[in-house]
């Protein structure tokens, strides 16, 4: 019996002269919520259609539930449901009507695929008004429900996800979060792709960091914060910060990595201090920022997080990644 419902071994994807995907191997095991995380360009999305059999590998086996998917594409469709990153829906129908579309494509009809359309139209959690709406006049987070209702339709094990959240609101954030923890809960096999450590951290069971076509790190959320041996994170908000302030930080001991990031929530400026030992060093923090004659107007000690784990391993920040 296999216990993976995703196996990939040392999968490659070129164009032309760029990697897109360089010598990936994973495992992701049935019943598993498998976060595929890292900045945009990193080969995620990539990697997702070679999965779903889109993009052929240049190198390397992929299998889904046991299945090769060079040998075996059409068990392997069975197999899958797919999210793409883009709604992939008809306007000018009402959901009702885009589910009862791609049952056909699935091959389903009757009283079969009409039961699979009100029991997933529950599922949307979309009243009946909204249901017989057309898709243009949907919000985001309507169209994105709608959409993972058609790639359940058919009722397939492994579910693909690629960048679900993208493009919608804190409140649609979560409540999409909340749809993908009650699949994973029905024993769904997920991959997530995202750039959202925190998303990431949040859902999965296992995470692959990948970097520039690489996988730079893979394990639990949990795992990975304790293997780069960063627990704490201290978050210093300054009257100002100024690149001698900075340098001023990165010399006390202790300092694995320091950066500036910014609150979106609060809209202001931070910096950043990444330690094995927070409540050791805060009173060195607290002495070198105020040597360079700044005041701390408030800090903040916490975990690590996987942004914090990305940082250390890259250099960078994820927000900067995204900004190139």
């Amino acid at each position: 019996m296999n216990l993976n419902d995703i196996e990939i071994d040392a999968v490659t994807k070129r164009f032309e002269d760029t990697v897109a995907v360089d010598n990936v191997s994973m495992k992701v095991a049935k019943g598993e919520l498998f976060g595929l995380l890292g900045p945009n360009g990193a080969g995620k999305s990539t990697l997702t259609k070679m999965l779903c059999g889109m993009v052929n590998p240049t190198s390397g086996t992929i299998k889904v539930g046991g299945y090769n998917i060079r040998d075996n594409a059409m068990k392997v469709k069975e197999l899958l449901g797919v999210v793409p990153q883009d709604i992939v829906l008809y306007d000018y129908m009402n959901a009702r009507e885009n589910l009862a579309f791609f049952g056909k494509l699935y091959g389903l009809s009757g009283g079969k695929l009409r039961d699979r359309i009100e029991e997933l139209l529950k599922f949307t959690q979309l009243d009946e008004k909204a249901v017989k709406r057309h898709i243009s006049t949907y919000s985001g987070g309507m169209k994105r429900r709608v959409n993972i209702a058609a790639a359940l339709l058919h009722e397939p094990q492994v579910m693909l996800l690629d960048e679900p959240n993208a493009g919608l609101d804190p409140g649609n954030r979560l409540a999409l979060w909340e749809i993908i923890q009650t699949l994973h809960k029905e024993g769904k096999t997920i991959v997530l792709t995202t750039h959202m450590m925190d998303e990431a951290e949040e859902l999965s069971d296992q995470v692959a960091i990948m970097d520039k076509g690489k996988i730079i790190a893979l394990g639990s959320p949990r795992q990975l914060i304790k293997k780069v041996k960063m627990e704490n994170t201290i978050t210093v908000v300054p009257n100002k910060i100024t690149p001698k302030l900075m340098e001023a930080v990165k010399k006390i001991s202790g300092v694995k990595r320091s950066y500036r990031a910014y609150d979106e929530e609060e809209k202001i400026e931070t910096i950043k201090i990444i330690t094995e030992r927070a409540e050791d060093i805060l009173p060195e923090v607290v002495s070198g920022i105020s040597s360079v004659g700044s005041k701390i107007l408030s800090v903040q000690l916490s975990r690590g997080t996987l942004e914090d784990v990305f940082i250390l391993l890259t250099g960078r920040s994820l927000r900067e990644e995204e900004q190139l």
